[in-house]
């Protein structure tokens, strides 16, 4: 039994399914980006990516835009990183998004044809007024698609732990410094 819900202004909403934890690897998926073309995770390559859920691109605050805007400002500080953004907006509503607010290097997908990905990801909201819905989460995974870290939120106005974040992949980044290593 999954005993997780999100804090959704006066609302508890119980969220269904798996969530991902560091050490286990990305469960693959197939979506939708905002030219209505089919991705799948495997799409990303041997690439360093980010994903994150949120509840709505169109929504400014509640786990939406607000969150994206001031993480993805956060995340730029490592652009080797695939972002990869995951909402039940329609792909029409994250082009007009993109065209509103720019989100340069910014994956967005809409779960409109990849609706296993809602309990795959354990993000499925559950209760009313957001049942269906893909709550705020942040997952980092390697280029084989190892987890790294994992934090779903708890309230759809918190933010990720940035602090934790910036500690993983700055020791990600770090030179080996091994001994018996060439050096560059």
């Amino acid at each position: 039994m999954n005993d997780f819900t999100l804090l959704y202004g006066d609302d508890t909403i119980p969220v269904e399914g798996a969530f991902p934890q560091t050490g286990q690897y990305l469960p693959s998926f197939m979506l939708v980006d905002d030219h209505k073309r089919d991705v799948a995770l495997e799409a990303f390559g041997g690439n360093p990516k980010v994903i994150i859920t949120l509840l709505s691109v169109d929504e400014k605050e509640h786990g939406g835009l607000a969150l994206l805007q001031d993480t993805r400002r956060f995340l730029e500080a490592w652009p080797e990183l695939s972002v990869i953004v995951i909402s039940v907006d329609s792909p029409s509503s994250l082009l007009r998004c993109r065209h509103e607010h720019g989100l340069p290097g910014v994956t967005l997908l809409s779960t409109l044809r990849g609706r296993d990905f809602h309990k795959q990801y354990g993000v499925l909201a559950m209760g009313y007024p957001l049942s269906g819905y893909t709550v705020p989460s942040i997952l980092i995974a390697d280029g084989d698609n190892l987890i790294h870290y994992a934090e779903r939120l708890h309230n759809s106005s918190g933010r990720f732990n940035q602090q934790a974040i910036a500690a993983l992949l700055a020791a990600e980044s770090a030179p080996d410094t091994t001994p018996g290593t060439p050096a560059d």
